[in-house]
């Protein structure tokens, strides 16, 4: 059996892991798929088995309390000890299809798993070029100029595979709304619109004042989290536009209690903050109502405070723009009569309105890269675990239960009664 392990998740390295163990051949793509700067608990995402393989290498164990320290603690020295024994490629994966069969072919007398998966991966041509001084040097040395030249880019690559096991977390967000597509998205700087996981690695720039955060489910809670020393500056402004009528509710019922006290924290403050913006508007207002008219008319009325949180509940994105000058993006949304919108309901007394920021957080739940237009939704041979996000409880025993499932069904397409 040729396998290919795709992910630099958790679960990715344990499959890898277990699978050598196993007796297998395989090859990792241990691409750049995982989160960065994610909230992990102490000594998260580790297992019996990578401990053991550390330890029996010789490697002290130390505990990791965030995603940078099981990283470099964790994975790295179980990469080493894999690179070893297995193929371990640090490249990432474009695609996954069949080698010959389009998604509705069949082959007369068989099964599709006859023939083989092809994955299409990049890599870094300098790599390639010094492989080929080591392993072809006859080849090396009728590299012309003009072909090394023409190498700048990204080279892709394939190889064909028995079965793959897509172990990759969810990355692309292609769109901040959710049924499709927001008019004129495409036009706009994407230096200004921030998509996916990529929200984690990047935070507001200096001139930036108002910013949206487009969802409201694990990747938009861990975003808001990477966001709380910058909206402590009383200049800052958040809109949160979600389709749910009460933003994070949902998450917080299965984030794990690190992240629900942090969530539920921020959104206490930014709450008491505007309470008692409005007491000390209150006074003033009062103070202002209770002077004479011909003193009152020397003094402008006390300006309401506006929240620095906004919550647009219950809205779709419908559209984006911006100004010749580059310097704001102009929000269409849009709130259907079918649905409620109960955080900052005062939001939803008109259908449609515009929301001016300088920068926009796209933290939808992503998906992974595409492969199921050129695959079968049941494609026998390809298996797919899509890692849950650390900030949900109970995330690492749900990756475990679905390798198990995976191992068992993979045993059963190479067992002695089993036959293409």
């Amino acid at each position: 059996m040729k396998l290919a392990i795709l992910g630099s998740s958790p679960i990715a390295l344990l499959a890898a892991l277990r699978f050598h163990f196993h007796g297998a051949s395989l090859t990792l793509f241990a691409g750049t798929d995982a989160p960065i700067a994610w909230n992990a608990s102490e000594d998260a995402f580790t297992d019996h088995l990578g401990k053991r393989t550390l330890i029996e290498a010789g490697v002290a164990l130390k505990k990791s309390g965030s995603w940078e320290e099981w990283k470099e603690n964790y994975q790295k020295p179980l990469l080493n000890f894999l690179r070893q024994h297995q193929i371990v490629k640090d490249y990432d994966v474009v695609s996954v299809t069949k080698r010959f069969l389009g998604p509705a072919e069949e082959i007369d007398g068989k099964t599709r798993f006859t023939d083989l998966f092809r994955v299409i991966h990049e890599m870094n041509p300098h790599e390639f070029i010094e492989q080929q001084k080591i392993t072809n040097p006859e080849l090396y040395q009728r590299l012309s100029e003009e072909f090394m030249g023409s190498l700048q880019s990204s080279l892709e690559m394939y190889e064909d595979f028995d079965v793959v096991v897509d172990c990759r977390y969810p990355v692309e967000t292609k769109t901040m709304a959710v049924n499709g597509r927001a008019l004129g998205e495409k036009r706009i700087n994407p230096e200004k619109v921030i998509y996916g996981l990529a929200a984690l690695k990047l935070l507001p720039q200096e001139n930036d004042r108002e910013i949206a955060l487009v969802g409201s489910g694990a990747l938009s809670a861990e975003v808001l989290t990477h966001l709380e020393n910058w909206m402590k500056d009383p200049r800052m402004n958040v809109f949160i536009i979600s389709t749910e009528a009460e933003p994070f509710k949902n998450f917080l019922e299965v984030a794990t209690p690190e992240v629900r006290t942090k969530i539920e924290s921020i959104l206490d403050v930014m709450e008491k903050d505007l309470a008692q913006e409005i007491e000390k508007f209150e006074i003033k207002l009062r103070d202002w109502q209770e002077m004479d008219d011909f003193i009152r008319v020397k003094y402008p009325r006390p300006t309401e405070p506006v929240p620095r949180l906004n919550f647009f509940s219950g809205h779709n994105v419908s559209a984006v723009d911006e100004l010749i000058d580059r310097k704001r993006l102009f929000m269409t949304l849009e709130h259907p009569d079918f649905r409620t919108g109960k955080k900052h309901p005062m939001n939803n007394l008109l259908d449609l309105k515009t929301v001016g920021v300088d920068r926009i957080f796209v933290a939808i739940d992503p998906v992974k890269k595409n492969v199921t237009p050129s695959l079968r939704i049941l494609e026998r041979g390809f298996f797919d675990i899509i890692p849950a996000f650390p900030n949900v409880l109970g995330a690492w025993e749900t990756d475990l239960e679905n390798l198990k499932g995976i191992e068992n069904e993979i045993f059963t397409l190479f067992s002695p009664t089993d036959s293409h």
